[in-house]
């Protein structure tokens, strides 16, 4: 994408493209979502563009706001799709089109928001509850059965799996992928959802320096990996300082270091602490399983699980990976991959005429809509929540 205004000759006229600040805001999505928001700078977008910064200035007046309105025209994207829509079903197919399309719009606000500040980040916060209610109504026009706690788990669950193209590079006839993102939200957005609790408040972990029922705190060490990862996530790690963590923790910086040499350690631990809690996870339930069906279920049961007790974990996993120095970053891709063998192995005797490709997509659609869901719920959850779940995600895997 080139944007030829630089190299002209003195005196030449140089015409604005009327679309300069659209390629602006599209050529930054990519950058951002490729390397990190903290990794990229104006200068970086301009040249990409093959522009002066200070033309970029003209549209935006810093990268916080070039990320604002990148944020704010996926979701203006999404709803206009659902506004648009004759019904659900239509909703659906936009939005998988969408999903499976060049603009990675689901990525852009699900992970690149967290970086916004301020009143940027609640107008955000604003601007996605009307479309995510937009669609919820649209959800019960069509199901009026349901209630709206049950309408906007759906919804979640229907945004979070049409945005695990992030996750993967698994690589479709774009028909093809159109059409199975289309059925995997059809899936989640028509299926039955059995009776549970009513949505209200559950147990919350314990802060990380309470103690453990028993008089006694964790080791502080626990305490600081604990809060840096709640603060990786909730922030994005390059947003978080040694001296934020320890402020969590109730410490001083210095205190910190005593333990970690540097924030690439936390992040290295709290990786490896993930890893090998997903390994363990799915041993221990596979452990017993006599039949894929059976290793299938234990398998989504410990996930869940897994994922509703360490949700900024299990977010870390997904959003931190490109920031960890490079031989962790491949230890943890072989043990992703490991791990996802593991479902496509499960999966696979379940479906054995089905395409290995298609399959995977399928698998990451549903770890995907399974983070995405309990990140949501976070303000406000439900007691439910494994249970339906795993309704959700059982539905999704085994409705071919």
């Amino acid at each position: 994408m080139r944007d030829q205004t630089r190299g002209r000759p003195r005196g030449a006229v140089t015409r604005r493209p009327p679309d300069r600040r659209e390629r602006i805001r599209a050529t930054a999505t990519e950058l951002f979502l490729e390397r990190g928001y903290h990794n990229v700078s104006v200068t970086d977008v301009a040249d990409v563009l093959d522009i002066t910064p200070s033309a970029l200035y003209h549209h935006y007046r810093n990268k916080q706001d070039l990320l604002f309105h990148t944020v704010l025209h996926g979701l203006d994207t999404v709803d206009a799709m659902i506004r648009d829509a004759g019904g659900l079903d239509e909703a659906l197919g936009s939005l998988a089109a969408l999903a499976t399309g060049p603009r990675k719009v689901f990525a852009a606000w699900e992970r690149e928001a967290r970086n916004l500040g301020g009143s940027q980040r609640e107008a955000v916060r604003e601007r996605q509850t009307e479309v995510f209610a937009r669609f919820g109504r649209l959800l019960r026009t069509a199901r009026p059965e349901l209630g709206a706690p049950d309408a906007e788990l759906i919804v979640h669950a229907v945004l979070g799996a049409f945005g695990s193209r992030r996750r993967h590079r698994i690589r479709l006839p774009r028909r093809r992928h159109e059409q199975l993102m289309r059925h995997i939200g059809a899936v989640i957005a028509h299926g039955p959802l059995p009776d549970g609790g009513a949505a209200g408040e559950t147990e919350r972990p314990a802060p990380a320096g309470a103690d453990l029922g028993t008089g006694l705190r964790r080791p502080r060490r626990d305490r600081i990996l604990t809060e840096a990862i709640r603060l990786f996530d909730e922030r994005g790690y390059q947003s978080v300082t040694m001296a934020d963590i320890g402020e969590a923790v109730g410490i001083v910086a210095s205190g910190v270091y005593r333990h970690f040499p540097g924030k690439s350690d936390l992040l290295v631990a709290a990786t490896n602490r993930g890893g090998e809690q997903i390994r363990a996870a799915a041993q221990q339930a596979l452990l017993r399983a006599t039949a894929p069906a059976q290793a299938l279920e234990r398998l989504l049961h410990a996930h869940i699980a897994v994922s509703v007790e360490n949700a900024h974990l299990i977010g870390i996993l997904g959003t931190e990976r490109d920031q960890l120095p490079e031989a962790e970053r491949t230890a943890l891709r072989r043990t992703q991959a490991a791990y996802l063998d593991l479902w496509l192995q499960a999966l696979g005797a379940l479906h054995p005429d089905e395409d290995r490709a298609e399959l995977k997509i399928v698998i990451h659609a549903a770890h995907a809509m399974t983070s995405y869901v309990i990140r949501s719920a976070r303000d406000r959850p439900r007691p439910d929540l494994s249970e339906r779940l795993t309704d959700l995600a059982t539905r999704l895997l085994l409705d071919r």
